[in-house]
């Protein structure tokens, strides 16, 4: 297997494990609200990251803060603050106006902005077969979210704000997904320092860390926001901090991993796959229905996924051909 071949396999396999985690998660944000789960779980990654990167990675933790070139520091540290705080700032309060389904299709706005920011930042392209798969795709998960019953999504509740305002937040939200892929790899060219996946999550983590309790501090929010609900809310502990380490942790670990070996631009489309996986999902575990419509869709973008990550192949095939 070439390095790229398993860039794509660890994508799939943090896709997955991420839409796994989302059951819990959504149960979780229902008790506790969105502000009190963000903060107990990237505390919670921040000490299980700092434990497996001094024993498992064999840093000393003098090492975590010494060890990475400023400018990795930089990158991985923005994208973490970017991904993990500011994009899920914008990406829930567009959930509050506009509702899950809807603002889930500003997601697809991630690939492009990847292969855009990609292209411009680290001087990668895709063919244009490649781009074809990418629509596909973005086509497939749209048609994917929409193909939902009447009433299935609640309606827009303005009392959060307008829905101009979710829409400017649900495309904010999907430009920081595609952004802070590819300045999470930009960090990893940096060759001065060999910077592992697992470091880089913590970097990713420690950033995002500090900066959202630094935001919910200077606010004099933290009791009331965080500390109150999560301790009324212990019967859930356990299984928060379960997804946290299986949904969050492993995932961008192996995220991380993806994209140095594969083009930023491939995984997150690969990502953006998750509410394909999770209808399925609650199939199984919660007997949901699977509609005809729902399973086209779904086979139309994992179809555009399998086009971009067979785009040379697609390309020599259809150059013999033609000619």
């Amino acid at each position: 297997m070439n390095g790229a071949s398993l860039g794509y396999l660890l994508a799939f396999f943090g896709m997955f494990v991420s839409a796994l985690s989302n059951f819990p998660f959504t149960d979780a944000a229902r008790k506790w609200g969105s502000v009190a789960l963000n903060h107990y779980r990237l505390m919670v990654a921040l000490i299980v990251l700092t434990v497996l990167c001094i024993t498992i990675g064999k840093l000393s933790f003098a090492d975590l803060f010494a060890g990475p070139s400023m400018a990795q520091y930089l990158y991985v540290g923005a994208s973490g603050a970017l991904g993990l705080v500011v994009g899920d700032y914008f990406g829930f309060y567009a959930m509050a106006i506009l509702g899950a389904r809807v603002s889930s299709i500003f997601n697809t706005i991630a690939p492009i902005a990847t292969l855009s920011f990609g292209f411009l930042l680290l001087n990668e392209s895709i063919n244009f077969i490649g781009i074809i798969g990418i629509l596909l795709s973005i086509v497939g998960v749209i048609w994917f979210l929409m193909g939902g019953k009447a009433g299935e999504d609640s309606p827009p509740a303005l009392k959060h704000g307008t829905v101009r305002k979710g829409i400017l937040f649900g495309v904010l939200a999907g430009l920081c997904q595609g952004f802070h892929l590819v300045i999470s790899k930009k960090g990893f060219n940096d060759t001065s320092y060999v910077l592992s996946p697992l470091h880089a999550t913590w970097i990713r983590i420690f950033a995002a860390t500090v900066v959202y309790f630094a935001f919910t501090i200077s606010r004099g929010r933290l009791k009331k926001d965080v500390i109150t609900i999560v301790r009324n809310g212990q019967d859930i502990i356990g299984k928060v901090t379960l997804a946290t380490i299986w949904g969050l942790i492993l995932s961008i670990v192996l995220v991380m991993w993806s994209v140095t070996l594969c083009k930023a631009a491939v995984v997150q489309t690969i990502i953006s796959l998750v509410p394909i996986v999770v209808v399925p999902m609650s199939f199984v575990l919660y007997r949901e229905k699977l509609t005809f419509k729902t399973m086209l869709a779904a086979m139309v973008s994992v179809s555009g996924v399998f086009m971009l990550i067979w785009r040379e192949d697609i390309t020599q095939w259809v150059q013999l051909h033609l000619h």
